[in-house]
């Protein structure tokens, strides 16, 4: 009797490998949302644009395996590299994935739709693997967001699972079977004399579909592959246990929490963004103004930026900042936060590392 579910070597080789590529990228994926809102001045849901890139990788495992659960399995795993990568949504990126994964096994039960990558399978469980991530943030984060503005968020993450998780995951894969990296499970044609006489112009039909799809394959390969060496090289930042203080200063220096623990002040804030609400609560930091005062902002300066590890910042004005008490920096599990009472919540940036003065 076989088994038909037995995952082969070849098979976890292939889910680790989409695991991890797909764990490590999603700090660049989340950043390139972020580019997409500064440039077109998205006022919400930026990230969704590119949500199908997340799900990319889990299509991509169950299209080339074939196998039920692979999906479940390279979510989890996914979610486990993510945040251990010092994802900023902590645990929650585990089950955000492990739903994605869950979804797309789901929606692409059918062994036949694996194997002949049909399309509208492949692009329904794709678009409601995306879009569940905006449900699952909702019931961890969110709270008091009009469902109208939910179901914007869901139909944008659900397009882009189509176009990324299933139109790209299916080109790449047809890629990968034309380069023999991976076994198609579709019948080839075989050239003999017997072969019916529209055998030649079906070859030509598949020739420029597979060409295509290594076309659309390289591209895309080439274009991220640029854009996350980049990120990773000079716009990622391994968080530390100090922010840098830098720019038109003084006396630039590291700050560190324990350094300044006799500047700790207690605040009642609420958060407030576009698509996010944290009820208000006490926050407990180190103020921005002290931290600036440390360092003494040479004449001339008018601006404060507030980085995250992945690049993400938020611009302030300096008067603004050295007139607010309330502006603080939070260190909550080993990662410095800012508090921003006064501030939308795009301003509360996670993760910080950097604090730049211009």
């Amino acid at each position: 009797m076989t088994r038909k579910y037995y995952l082969s070597t070849k098979d976890l080789v292939t889910i680790a490998l989409l695991s991890a590529l797909g764990g490590i990228l999603s700090a660049y994926v989340g950043y390139l949302g972020n580019m997409v809102n500064h440039i077109f001045g998205v006022p919400f849901g930026a990230g969704q644009f590119l949500a199908g890139l997340h799900v990319l990788w889990i299509m991509l495992a169950l299209g080339i395996t074939k196998k039920k659960g692979v999906g479940t399995v390279t979510g989890v795993l996914k979610g486990v590299i993510e945040l251990f990568m010092g994802g900023t949504h902590g645990v929650v990126i585990v089950i955000v994935s492990a739903v994605q994964g869950m979804l797309a096994d789901a929606f692409l039960f059918s062994d036949k739709a694996k194997a002949e990558r049909a399309v509208v399978p492949f692009a329904i469980a794709a678009g409601v693997s995306s879009a569940s991530n905006v449900v699952v943030f909702q019931l961890f984060f969110f709270s008091g967001v009009p469902l109208v503005l939910i179901a914007m968020l869901c139909m944008l993450a659900g397009a882009s699972g189509m176009i990324f998780g299933a139109g790209l995951a299916i080109q790449m894969i047809e890629s990968l079977e034309q380069a023999g990296v991976t076994s198609s499970a579709r019948k080839r044609l075989v050239d003999v004399p017997e072969a019916e006489g529209d055998t030649y112009d079906d070859r030509r039909a598949n020739g420029r579909k597979r060409l295509a799809a290594l076309a659309v394959t390289t591209v895309f390969l080439a274009t991220f592959t640029v854009g996350a060496v980049y990120y990773f090289t000079f716009v990622f930042t391994i968080s530390d246990d100090a922010v840098s203080i830098e720019g038109m200063l003084d006396s630039p220096y590291d700050f560190r929490y324990e350094d300044f623990e006799e500047s700790e002040v207690t605040i009642n804030a609420e958060l407030i963004g576009s698509v996010t609400h944290i009820a208000p609560r006490d926050y407990t930091g180190i103020p921005l103004l002290d931290i600036l005062g440390e360092a003494t902002p040479l004449p001339g300066a008018t601006s404060v930026r507030v980085y995250g590890s992945d690049g993400y910042y938020a611009s302030l004005d300096l008067a603004d900042v050295l007139a607010d008490e309330t502006l603080i920096l939070t260190l909550e599990d080993g990662d410095y936060r800012l508090v921003a009472a006064a501030y939308d919540g795009a301003y509360w940036v996670e993760d910080v590392v950097r604090v730049e003065v211009s």
